[in-house]
């Protein structure tokens, strides 16, 4: 028993971790430096409607996650020139374009770009990234900026101050903390038994102290600690990353099972399209209202079967990654059969457009389904044949040409356009959905307004007189920073436009068509 005794005697106390220290050897000054960059970013993309500010925002949030490897002494991460650049091109957009859809896709794209860029020296480059990948970056980057700003106030701030200094912080905090209570219980008080008092104090705590200002700064100093914290946390020691083994989660029969399933229920839809036309729908108008009734669900038609043969996909290949030749087979019966269902949309769509025109839901939607074409084609190129990192590659590099390319083209203006070439060739043109589209339809509907009597299009004169008047109030309220290009174009032709005045003169609401979606 004494040997025993001796021996855990001899083991000493149990180990500790070693205390947590500072990542950075002057935390003082990287906190000043991503608190100047908080100011900067909420001073230029935020307060404003979308325009210049939050392109420049963005853009310094793309050099900001594009600097990190440098920042941090590292070599520069193969792949982050491309992505920037992709990033810098979105962003630019932002101050280009005012239509809501576009602006989200602009902004989407280019917040999935910072991620990328904030966590691309991890790896040293994107070759070998998945989808899974791919979208799981936003989440990572945010939860590096919230765990790295409380180690970074709770380790570097502490380190920085020294041990005596943070004793008296911490005292000072506690104070805060326990006299607030009492400041609110006896103000209320006294605001309750004097009139004056309390409106002074209503105006000092609602004006200045919880007001724009106060909110800003936290806002600015919430920003600043998060870009702190991804700073710290990337700087620290990494584990090497090991790809994890893949394992096959279900039977490759099983698979199979569903696909053909699917692909028999397929079939039969496809035959019902050749054979079963119902003779009922003779007028153009009757197959349109039933064209509408049908397009959408056959979009979500296609994009369902690319997100259940990319699920199975996963699901039954083997620990080789390879699967089942039986299972590619089926697949790519399963896309053949999905390529004519979405010919059968887009037809269904073109006759519902011949109809009833041209509306943004309408266009995005059938881009959208050419996209996703591509997409599925791209899947038999690259996942049948065991190379998915090339097909998330791919598919991201497609997504961004698709946003580019819809940028270019100017949506809104496009389908002003189209509308007005129907009205030519003797259709209707509903002035009033046409002239509730975005500034970047402005010009065009100048260009429509100008090619008849003045009078002839109500909603569109009236459109042009609060768009005057609006992006004259967003100028002298906001500057240059809510201003766009589009925008900008839009405002110099409407001031150059000779437009009445139409107080107390409402425009005759027209009866629209049953299917005017």
């Amino acid at each position: 028993m004494h040997d025993l005794d001796q021996a855990f005697a001899n083991l000493g106390p149990p180990p500790t971790e070693p205390p947590a220290t500072s990542a950075f050897s002057r935390p003082w000054m990287v906190a000043g430096l991503a608190i100047i960059i908080g100011v900067t970013i909420d001073t230029a993309a935020l307060h404003q409607p979308p325009g210049v500010g939050l392109m420049v925002g963005l853009w310094i949030a793309l050099l900001v996650a594009a600097s990190i490897s440098t920042l941090l002494g590292e070599p520069r991460s193969s792949g982050l020139i491309p992505v920037l650049a992709t990033g810098l091109v979105l962003a630019g957009f932002v101050g280009v374009r005012t239509s809501p859809v576009m602006l989200s896709l602009n902004i989407a794209a280019t917040v999935v770009v910072i991620s990328v860029l904030a966590q691309l020296h991890k790896a040293g480059g994107v070759s070998g990234w998945t989808i899974t990948r791919y979208g799981r970056h936003p989440l990572t980057t945010a939860a590096d900026m919230t765990s790295g700003a409380g180690r970074f106030v709770t380790t570097d701030l502490r380190d920085g101050f020294g041990e005596e200094h943070s004793t008296r912080i911490r005292s000072v905090a506690l104070g805060l903390a326990l006299g607030t209570p009492l400041l609110i219980v006896f103000g209320s008080l006294f605001a309750s038994a004097d009139s004056v008092f309390g409106d002074y104090l209503d105006q000092l705590v609602n004006g200045v102290i919880f007001g724009n200002v106060f909110w800003r700064a936290m806002f600015s100093l919430s920003l600043g600690l998060a870009i702190a914290g991804l700073w710290r946390t990337l700087r620290a020691p990494r584990a090497p990353i090991i790809a994890p083994l893949h394992r096959r989660r279900i039977d490759t029969t099983t698979g199979i099972t569903v696909l053909a399933l699917l692909v028999a229920l397929f079939m039969f839809f496809v035959m019902t399209q050749v054979v079963g036309q119902r003779t009922d729908l003779v007028r153009n108008a009757d197959f349109s209202e039933n064209a509408r009734e049908g397009f959408f669900q056959l979009v979500t038609v296609a994009f369902l079967v690319l997100n259940v043969l990319l699920l199975f996909d996963w699901l039954t290949r083997a620990d080789d990654e390879r699967r089942s030749p039986a299972f590619d087979r089926l697949a790519i019966v399963l896309i053949g059969l999905t390529g004519i269902v979405m010919v059968s949309a887009l037809s269904r769509m073109r006759l519902y457009v011949d109809t009833f025109g041209l509306t943004e839901l309408r266009f995005y939607t059938s881009v959208f389904m050419f996209w996703l074409a591509f997409v599925l084609i791209w899947f038999i190129r690259t996942v049948l044949r065991n190379r998915r990192a090339s097909f998330a590659v791919g598919l991201l590099a497609s997504g961004v040409v698709f946003i580019v390319g819809l940028n270019l083209v100017n949506p809104d203006s496009l389908i002003v356009d189209l509308n007005w070439d129907r009205y030519l060739d003797g259709e209707v043109f509903s002035d009033r959905y046409n002239s509730e589209l975005s500034a970047d339809s402005l010009l065009t509907l100048i260009a429509v307004r100008e090619s008849e009597p003045a009078d002839r299009w109500c909603f569109i004169e009236e459109r042009l007189l609060r768009s005057r008047a609006a992006l004259a109030e967003s100028w002298g309220e906001h500057g240059v920073l809510a201003e766009s290009w589009a925008s900008w174009r839009a405002r110099n032709a409407l001031n150059a436009l000779q437009l009445a005045e139409r107080d107390g003169i409402e425009c005759a609401v027209p009866a629209l068509p049953a299917s005017s979606r």
